[in-house]
């Protein structure tokens, strides 16, 4: 039986011994790596292999119209799918930048929202980091670059939301997709379900953020 498919881990007991693993270690909203060593687990064919937690933080830019700017993703998990622009939290010198810093920085680079208008935003964190997300386990697909993470690697991704309060009407700001976005579009929250989403907590994390 093959417990990758996409590169993504799809064996149920080896997810739940993963997310176990996160949970235990309680990293805490602001972890104190971009990528945490989680050991080594047993496949059901005697090998083993690493596991890594690894650290993201997503925005969720909404404006004053119920609307919400969100990517199509042109990668796994998903891949084609919808998302809210988000990443992982880049190391430099062994101090990972902020989440608040990584949601920002990755909705100008995937949306190309203007730094003046993020500047303007309000910004405020949706809930803690949540680390039980047994749908996003990835083997790695090539030795990830500023990481430890080698290929055939398992890593799972902790995430943080952040709410990015814009004035007016998303539909009159200027937006281009870029990094991993392949469309960058503005839907109206009311209308948006579950099955749209590449990652399953996306639509969750923004239903948290009309909320808050």
């Amino acid at each position: 039986m093959d417990i990758i498919k996409d590169h993504m881990l799809t064996d149920p007991a080896l997810k739940a011994e993963i997310v176990a693993r996160c949970l235990a270690g309680k990293f805490g909203d602001e972890p104190s790596h971009a990528v945490h060593p989680l050991g080594s687990i047993t496949l059901p064919d005697g090998s083993q292999r690493r596991v890594h937690l690894r650290h993201a933080a997503d925005a969720v830019l909404l404006d004053d119209h119920g609307q919400v700017a969100l990517i199509t993703r042109i990668h796994n998990p998903g891949r084609g799918k919808l998302a809210v622009p988000g990443g992982f939290i880049d190391d430099a010198d062994g101090h990972p930048e902020s989440s608040r810093t990584a949601a920002l920085r990755e909705a100008h680079e995937e949306t190309g929202i203007s730094l003046a208008l993020l500047a303007q935003a309000e910004v405020s964190q949706i809930g803690h980091r949540i680390y039980d997300r047994p749908f996003d386990i990835r083997s790695a697909w090539n030795n990830l670059p500023g990481t430890d993470i080698r290929v055939g690697e398992f890593f799972t991704v902790s995430t943080l939301g952040f709410r990015v309060k814009l004035k007016g009407d998303l539909r009159e700001m200027h937006l281009q997709a870029g990094d991993d976005a392949g469309a960058v579009g503005i839907y109206e929250i009311a209308k948006l379900q579950h099955e749209q989403f590449a990652v399953p907590d996306h639509l969750d994390m923004i239903l948290a953020a009309v909320r808050t």
